[in-house]
Order: C-alpha cells, then sequence, then structure tokens
C-alpha cells in the first residue's frame, strides 16, 4: 500500500516493485528447506510450535519495516533501499513458508476453515488499505498558465493528512496490531477447545510403501487411483496443479513487478487506487466458493485463461508506458484500474478454489494442500524470475518523468 509513495521517495524507483517481487521470490529458500526436512529425513518438524514462532518472528520484524524503510546504502556506487530489500526478505519467508506449512495444517479441520484462511490473508491488508485511502500525500499533475501563455505542465504536492511519524504508527504497523491477535488466535486454534475437533493423522509408516504425506504427486495417484473417484486421474491432478502454479505466476510475480509501469503514467492516485481497490476486493471474493465454486478442470481452465486476459492487458499498459492509450483522459484511469480490480479478484478467487478443489473428497488432505502450496511458490517463482530481467536488465518497461 505504501508503493505508491516509495516509488518516488527511494532510490529504485519505478523499478523498486520488480526488486522487491525478485526478493520476496527468493525467499523460497525457507519453504524448500521445509520441504526436504519434511519429506527427505525421518525428522518430524512440529508443525504447532513452528507455525507460533514465525507468526511471532514476522509481527517483530514487521514493527521493524515501520522504521527502517528509508535507510538506503551504497552498493557498487548506487544507493539502494537495502534495510526495505533486507526486511522484506524476512517477512517473505514467513510468508513463503506459509504456502507449504499453514495450508497442510489446515487439513486438520473441516474444509471451510480453509476458505476462511484464504479470507483471513485477504483481511490483512483491508485495514491498511482503509487507512491508506486517508493519506493524501499523492502526487497531482495539473495544468497551469506561463508567461508564454503555452500550457505547461507543474508538479502539485498536497501535504499528507498524517504527519510522518504518525503514518508510521498508523499503516505499517496496523499488519502487527493485526499479527498479534493472530498468533493469539492460533494458540486458541490449536491448544483450546475452541478449534472443535481435528482429525488424527497417522504415524509414519516404516513399510516400504511410502504413506501420503510422503509420496509425490506421481506415486500419491499411483497409489490411491484405483480407491479414489475416476474423475481423479493424473490428468485432472496434474492440471490442476498447473493451473495453481500458472495462476499465482501472474498473482504474485507478472502483476506486482510491472503495476508500477502500467499505473503510474496516468498518475499516483491511480497507481494507489488499484493497489488499495484490489486489496479490499480479494478478501470479499475469497467468500464467494463457499456459495459457487466451479468444479470441472474446463470451467476453471476458463476463468484462468480471462484472468490471463486482465493480466495481459495490464502487461500491454506497462509496455506502452510513458503513454499508454487514455493516458490524457480520465476513462484511462478508470480502464487502468478496473483491470488491475478484476485480475487481483480473479486470481484471489481461483486461488481459493483451487486449494479446495484439490483436496476435496481426498484422504490425503494434508499431501495434496503441501504440493498445492509448493506448486503456488513454485509459479510465483517462476514468474518474478521472468519478470525480474525484462525490467530490470534488458528495460523492457519504461518509466516516465516526474512531470512532462
Amino acid at each position: 500500500m505504501e508503493l505508491p509513495l516509495l516509488t518516488s521517495q527511494l532510490p529504485e524507483g519505478w523499478s523498486l516493485p520488480s526488486y522487491l517481487t525478485a526478493v520476496v521470490q527468493l525467499a523460497c529458500i525457507g519453504p524448500l528447506f521445509y520441504s526436504i526436512v519434511h519429506k527427505c529425513s525421518n525428522y518430524t518438524v512440529p508443525t504447532a510450535p513452528t507455525i507460533q514462532i514465525l507468526l511471532v518472528f514476522c509481527t517483530a520484524i514487521t514493527a521493524a519495516l515501520a522504521y527502517f524503510w528509508p535507510v538506503t546504502i551504497s552498493v557498487l556506487g548506487n544507493n539502494h533501499s537495502v534495510a526495505l530489500i533486507g526486511i522484506m526478505f524476512g517477512m517473505a519467508l514467513v510468508n513463503a513458508t506459509s504456502n507449504v506449512l499453514f495450508m497442510p495444517y489446515m487439513s486438520m479441520y473441516h474444509p471451510s476453515y480453509l476458505t476462511a484462511y484464504f479470507v483471513g490473508m485477504g483481511l490483512s491488508s483491508l485495514v491498511p488499505s482503509i487507512v491508506s485511502l486517508v493519506q493524501v500525500d499523492m502526487e497531482q499533475i495539473r495544468h497551469r498558465k506561463i508567461r508564454l501563455h503555452s500550457p505547461k505542465l507543474h508538479r502539485h504536492l498536497r501535504s499528507p493528512i498524517l504527519p510522518c511519524p504518525v503514518r508510521r504508527l498508523h499503516l505499517q504497523p496496523s499488519h502487527v496490531r493485526l499479527d498479534v491477535p493472530g498468533y493469539r488466535s492460533f494458540a486458541l486454534l490449536h491448544w483450546t477447545p475452541l478449534g472443535g475437533p481435528k482429525e488424527l493423522k497417522s504415524n509414519k509408516s516404516s513399510s516400504s510403501e511410502l504413506p501420503p504425506d510422503e509420496a509425490s504427486p506421481l506415486q500419491q495417484l499411483t497409489n490411491l487411483q484405483p480407491k479414489e473417484n475416476k474423475t481423479q486421474t493424473y490428468a485432472r491432478y496434474f492440471v490442476l496443479l498447473f493451473l495453481v502454479a500458472f495462476n499465482c505466476a501472474q498473482m504474485n510475480g507478472i502483476v506486482p513487478s510491472i503495476q508500477s509501469f502500467a499505473m503510474l503514467p496516468y498518475s499516483q492516485m491511480t497507481y494507489h487506487l488499484a493497489l488499495t481497490l484490489s486489496n479490499i476486493a480479494s478478501p470479499i471474493v475469497c467468500f464467494l466458493p463457499l456459495l459457487i465454486s466451479p468444479k470441472t478442470v474446463f470451467s476453471m481452465s476458463m476463468l484462468t485463461g480471462l484472468a490471463t486476459l486482465f493480466t495481459g492487458f495490464i502487461v500491454v499498459l506497462a509496455a506502452s508506458s510513458p503513454d499508454p492509450i487514455g493516458r490524457e483522459f480520465w476513462w484511462g484511469s478508470v480502464i487502468a484500474i478496473v483491470c488491475s480490480v478484476v485480475a487481483s479478484s480473479l486470481h484471489s478467487y481461483l486461488r481459493t478454489v483451487f486449494a479446495g478443489v484439490l483436496c476435496e473428497g481426498a484422504k490425503d488432505k494434508e499431501s495434496r494442500l503441501f504440493w498445492c502450496g509448493v506448486f503456488i511458490q513454485i509459479g510465483s517463482f517462476i514468474g518474478s524470475t521472468i519478470m525480474f530481467p525484462l525490467v530490470n536488465v534488458y528495460s523492457l518497461f519504461t518509466s516516465a518523468p516526474a512531470c512532462r
């Protein structure tokens, strides 16, 4: 939510989102390490205590973000936001590991709890989004007449409603105020009767046949296919995993890397509203699978294709920066914001649907959710890996001057 301001204050400029997206995906070392320990060793990771530790760590490092984000250090003759990038890496370790740790943990509960999990992910950005709507430190460009009576654009900056120290206490630490009750809630969920009945997990077997939570996707299907419904075939399972990865490549890799180039040519307010409204819409659409959820691969593929069309349009806007379609007109900003919100909503909705469909009716829910989390990270990593060199090495996307 602070990116519209950070891109104008930090040395990376419009390329800052691509840097942050790349470092977030480098945090895949967290789930990679966890997966190796969990799948390739005899050591059983204590899931609940590990989740509790990660939640506490995330709270502490989020508090650090509020006070150290402006610190820059000279690297090879150029200033870089080393503090911000380093803190984001620490936060991303928790978020990336959550995909292979938190989601399988949810298999112990009723499927509606999984929907609540994704709704909570969206709600975590809702409070900062609402608070940021009152933040008016937005760049405005307006026409003025100079002595030669020729139109010229000048920058006009309004003072923020919230001064910097107050803004720090109200924006970034708003996540802290969410994180603290978050790990308290987890303690209540796991260690008290409030969490309701939990399914008992079988211990690791010493037999030659790997139990479901130890097997790869191919081994799972080989062992379980005779017992499952005919729809649970090789094709369906791997197509769903592919769709998960493809959706998250767009959601967590492509769009965040280039959204600044697609929105900022219109105005900072356009970028600000695109981020804010997207984060408000995400938790709302995560409720939809409780009401309507596609079950066939065809319908989910069509929705993924629709989301890809909106993502593609955002890419086109970014590629045409600094002069995208309708830049001089109000409807250009509206189209850009609508595309951003619709793309984000479809991606969030599909992520929830895929997780629910993958484990629906399966006896190995924990393993299915584990591999769903793995492919979420794979897709996110591939998306950001593709976009980072395009933005920062080959400079295929051009930022506009502050005022033209």
